[in-house]
């Protein structure tokens, strides 16, 4: 009777030590998805750790960007097809469904998977209820889309690469232009832009002097007032508003970095209205001129209002202005990526006390960005 005890005994610690070794934490993701700036909502799991989505899903949510891909299925041969750089087309009509939670279902899939024709075992997929399911970083670094985490806001985010060619809405990178390339620039914009002619003065002579720098007397400007407010415009010294100054100087270039103010306050309507709203007014005004819409720089952590203006917002707000961007024509620079940290934030070496504007250093970081980011 002992020995067959003691058999159960050891055959339960066998088991015990045993079973751990091919387990896994599976459970439904509840973290928040923003896709270059959009917030969306599909199917996910959290497995080990990591973010798990599926394919079909993550092609709809890419497809007219720069990442997009297209998903193919052979069934003769049970291979899943990808082919990058070409548009979604033929989707299944279940994209972004969002179904029961099938946890327990979840199993290692030992599917085939080939991108542009190349056999990929690299890639980690679960299959869940009828899906397969792939960790988002591994998709990132193998389709060509940057996969980021902010953990104050439990926030997955996804962003697409610039769209190939020299037309293409946001600027990618160039050989620099040159300190040259700057002085052709005005630069109209929020407290934030006011820094550009103050660091400037202080000795930053890689910036550009207030004379390229449009801004309200009181130092800032907020979007939802565009049509109303008056820059201080440089040459003279008088307040004009931002069409009267345009009529005026029809400059060669124009960045606007306008917006972290109004995502306080905002939403995604209101802001992208009022943007578009600009443009066209600047390209009336000044039909040669050249717009770039930059991007809202990050915060950093010890910015104290984050419950009105947070990364999370501005990564949104920077994807509204992409759109912005695309649909009047113009280019569009994220700057923002030269800035933000790995951990989401913008460092604290970086910020001038506040927590959400610059320093001197930067605005020059900002600058080079501008010149290695040309428009072409």
């Amino acid at each position: 009777m002992k020995r067959a005890f003691s058999a159960v005994l050891l055959l339960a610690l066998l088991l015990a030590l045993a079973g751990p070794a091919c387990a896994f934490s599976i459970q439904r993701s509840a973290q928040n998805l923003i896709v270059d700036g959009r917030a969306v909502a599909c199917d996910k799991y959290n497995i080990d750790g990591s973010n798990y989505f599926k394919l079909r899903d993550l092609a709809q949510l890419l497809n007219g960007t720069g990442s997009q891909f297209d998903v193919g299925w052979d069934e003769t041969r049970g291979i899943v097809s990808v082919t990058t750089n070409h548009a979604y087309t033929a989707p299944n009509g279940h994209e972004l469904e969002i179904g029961a939670d099938l946890s327990a279902t979840a199993q290692r899939s030992a599917q085939t998977i080939m991108i542009d024709g190349a056999l990929r075992t690299d890639l980690t997929v679960y299959n869940i209820g009828d899906s397969n399911f792939f960790k988002l970083r591994e998709l990132g670094d193998a389709l060509g889309f940057a996969a980021d985490y902010i953990e104050a806001t439990n926030t997955a985010v996804v962003t697409s690469r610039p769209r190939a060619g020299a037309g293409g809405t946001r600027l990618g990178q160039t050989a620099d232009a040159g300190h040259e390339y700057l002085d052709k620039f005005v630069f109209l914009g929020d407290s934030t832009t006011y820094g550009i002619g103050y660091y400037y003065r202080q000795g930053y002579t890689a910036l550009c002097p207030p004379s390229q720098v449009w801004t309200p007397a009181s130092g800032t400007l907020t979007l939802a007032y565009y049509n109303i407010a008056t820059i201080v415009y440089p040459a003279t010294n008088e307040e004009l508003s931002i069409q009267e100054a345009v009529t005026r100087a029809q400059p060669e270039y124009m960045m606007i970095t306008l917006g972290v103010n109004g995502i306080s306050f905002m939403d995604e309507e209101w802001f992208i209205r009022d943007y578009t709203a600009l443009v066209r007014m600047i390209q009336e005004a000044s039909p040669d001129t050249k717009i770039i819409l930059n991007s809202i720089y990050p915060v950093a952590a010890s910015y104290q209002y984050q419950g009105s203006i947070n990364n999370t917002k501005i990564r949104a707000a920077n994807g509204w202005i992409e759109r912005v961007a695309e649909a009047t024509g113009v280019r569009f620079l994220n700057s923002f990526e030269c800035l933000v940290g790995a951990d989401g934030w913008l460092p604290e070496s970086s910020q001038n006390g506040d927590g959400l504007h610059l320093n001197g250093e930067s605005f020059t970081t900002v600058m080079q960005y501008i010149r290695t980011h040309a428009y072409q």
